[in-house]
């Protein structure tokens, strides 16, 4: 089931977060968007009376903005990700928004691919952006426009 955020679920889904990155999210930035208040907003997707992912969200004026998303590694690759994208692009569009942005490390195949599927293309790159055990990574910068 898809449902708007709530300030109750920050605990699940930070430890959501823990389970899937490198770099997770602090429950107090998790809380301006699960606050859902002023322009940051969050979905969650539950199955069976658990957390299963969540996407966070911001739109300032004409523009979105995907800001976070997370799906729990047993449920990756079961459509979890593509029903919160459709949901937040149906949002944005009806708020009128006329693009959205989002910043996908390189290597998070899986999530490029889904964005490039939904018409995002990469506007640029963030060089090292993301601190790796052995390093760093990019950031792609990607975009799509109505």
């Amino acid at each position: 089931m898809l449902r708007t955020g709530e300030p109750a679920d920050v605990p699940l889904a930070a430890a959501l977060d823990t389970l899937v990155s490198d770099n997770p999210w602090q429950p107090a930035s998790l809380m301006r968007y699960f606050d859902n208040t002023a322009n940051a907003r969050s979905l969650v997707w539950e199955s069976a009376g658990e957390l299963r992912g969540f996407l966070v969200y911001s739109l300032v004026l004409d523009e979105g903005s995907v800001d976070n998303v997370v799906v729990h590694p047993d449920a990756q690759g079961q459509g979890y990700g593509q029903r919160l994208l459709d949901a937040v692009l149906a949002q944005l569009r009806e708020a009128g928004a006329r693009r959205c942005l989002l910043e996908v490390r390189e290597g998070n195949t899986a999530a490029r691919a889904l964005y490039e599927k939904n018409g995002f293309t990469e506007d640029g790159r963030r060089a090292g952006y993301y601190k790796t055990a052995q390093g760093s990574e990019d950031a792609l910068l990607m975009s799509r426009r109505w």
